[in-house]
């Protein structure tokens, strides 16, 4: 006697239910009761630190059995020391993630002889905060428009890292004429600069800090965001209505080269674990980094602290990784030919 159809169909959705549940109880009692390794690959207190802690704060209720959560801080050589043990030391079980700088993309594309990974390879898990740069200016330049950085020298002030490289960028890829005075101590010492009318701007400012930063100068209209400099349109800089770049300059290699280096920010506060964790783990910790991401406990928390909090998935991150890694080799030279040209 056969057996009817809709009880075949019943049998199999209550096996393909208990499967789902086998699984979910083996993720949860793998991680119940044990420790996630969260790796901020800078020192205590700066951006990468304060964002692997703020994660860690909420990712741990969202993975199933609920491990608990420690921030180890592993700097060394722009983010490529940390790099480096996730790929070739930490164990690849689930319980060791870490933020990544997003600039070891640029570091592999330019053979760094220190470089002892593979980006395309590490469990990329998601991305929590997406950066555009700017230019702010000051003073009697606070007026200008952007087009008027492409037509006239303006005096920029820079501390180190993208608010030195990125004004020279600008000048060598996309002709703006902005002369640098270099030396500053830090990001707020510029600010002061262009308080005082030492310097007329500061570029390079990645917004997600500027936006806390600079909050005060830009609400006394003291200073005015002029140019967006990134691959895709910052949303909150969009809706304030500061031109964006790339809609500025012609089809070129210069602006391909250029798009290889900023295409790094999309991905600015990425997470990933070593390569070959196990597939269902991989599964639980992305499904758990969106949920925590899209909590609204967490985006109240974020916004309280004013924090730019923005999920990307895993996908994106290895699309942009390949859009640089895959790049034509003339564009590719161009690109680490300016880098270095930058001081990169």
């Amino acid at each position: 006697m056969k057996t009817p159809v809709k009880h075949l169909l019943a049998a199999g959705a209550f096996m393909a239910l208990g499967a789902t549940s086998v699984h979910a109880d083996a993720i949860s009692d793998f991680y119940r009761g044990k420790t996630v390794s969260m790796i901020a690959p800078a020192g205590v207190g700066g951006g990468y630190d304060l964002y692997t802690r703020f994660l860690a704060r909420y990712f741990g209720k969202f993975i199933p059995g609920q491990p608990s959560m420690v921030v180890k801080n592993l700097p060394g050589a722009g983010g490529i020391v940390a790099a480096n043990h996730m790929y070739s030391v930490a164990p690849a079980d689930g319980l060791t993630i870490a933020m990544f700088q997003n600039t070891v993309t640029l570091n592999q594309l330019a053979a760094m002889p220190s470089v002892k990974f593979d980006v395309r390879k590490f469990t990329w898990i998601g991305n929590m905060s997406i950066a555009s740069t700017i230019c702010a200016m000051s003073g009697t330049a606070k007026g200008i428009k952007a087009k008027d950085l492409f037509e006239r020298e303006y005096v920029i002030g820079a501390s180190s890292g993208s608010a030195n490289m990125i004004p020279l960028l600008l000048n060598n890829l996309a002709g703006t004429k902005l002369k640098v005075v270099a030396g500053y101590v830090s990001t707020s010492n510029v600010q002061l600069a262009m308080e005082s009318g030492e310097v007329s701007g500061l570029c390079g400012w990645s917004w997600d800090g500027a936006r806390v930063n600079g909050r005060d100068m830009f609400t006394r209209d003291s200073a005015r965001v002029v140019i967006d400099i990134a691959i895709q349109p910052q949303p909150e800089l969009q809706t304030m209505g500061v031109p964006f770049l790339m809609d500025m300059m012609p089809e070129s290699d210069n602006k391909e080269a250029l798009k290889v280096i900023l295409s790094t920010q999309v991905y600015n506060r990425p997470f990933a674990g070593p390569p070959g964790v196990p597939a269902d783990r991989v599964a639980a910790l992305r499904k758990a980094f969106t949920e925590t991401l899209n909590d609204p406990e967490v985006k109240a928390e974020a916004d309280k602290l004013g924090l730019d909090v923005a999920y990307l998935p895993h996908e994106r991150i290895l699309e942009l990784i390949n859009l640089a890694l895959n790049a034509p080799q003339r564009i590719q030279a161009k690109a680490v030919d300016e880098l270095n040209k930058a001081g990169f």
